[in-house]
């Protein structure tokens, strides 16, 4: 063979292999960009399906945290208000309790006699016996009288009612502790400590 023939054809073989590789290379390049909008498709529904749990468990939180909240305020205003009535309780002065006297109609007869309705009266005197006589009534009733002064009603008092709690606040013990220890809610505990801080201000 010539070399002439040899430089041709080898033209035409380099011609034709040019001629393949652009068509290889688009086909290849189409294959690539469809299996690419594939995947990222499937990555968008993934992150929408993902931001959709996201939300509502940020919902569930939000609701479970307001009606907690709710709770919390509530019992902060009923614990107010029984303090605030507990406080005007123990403000105002305790008065003794009245004892009544046992005889209704002591200031009808002398009160160094025992009184004698007029039949028994009436044999007493054909039997000729002396009434007996007791002792002076205005003592008794004077001793009766102050007996009551005696009694005192405690005031009721947040630390009354809550002496366990208390009690092991003041051992040291954590707030997470007591409320497992009591079964309450910290929230409630550390809610108790506060108000039983603030009456001793008050009360100071």
């Amino acid at each position: 063979m010539s070399p002439w023939l040899s430089i041709v054809l080898l033209g035409i073989a380099i011609s034709g292999y040019a001629w393949m590789m652009p068509r290889t290379a688009t086909k290849s390049n189409k294959e690539t960009e469809f299996v690419s909008e594939e995947a990222y498709s499937q990555l968008l529904e993934d992150l929408e399906t993902e931001n959709r749990e996201l939300f509502d468990a940020v919902a569930k939180f939000k609701s479970e945290q307001d009606e907690t909240v709710g709770k919390l305020n509530r019992r902060i205003v009923d614990m107010e208000y029984q303090m605030k009535k507990w406080s005007e309780q123990s403000l105002q002065p305790t008065t003794p309790t009245e004892v009544k006297p046992p005889y209704t109609t002591a200031a009808s007869f002398p009160t160094n006699e025992i009184y004698v309705p007029a039949a028994a009266t009436s044999e007493y005197v054909q039997a000729s016996a002396p009434l007996p006589v007791v002792e002076d009534r205005s003592r008794m009733m004077d001793g009766v009288a102050a007996e009551p002064a005696e009694i005192e009603i405690a005031p009721t008092t947040i630390r009354g009612r809550y002496p366990e709690l208390l009690a092991m606040h003041d051992k040291g013990r954590s707030i997470e502790q007591i409320a497992k220890a009591l079964g309450m809610n910290k929230g409630e505990v550390q809610l108790i400590l506060q108000l039983v801080r603030r009456e001793e201000q008050q009360n100071a």
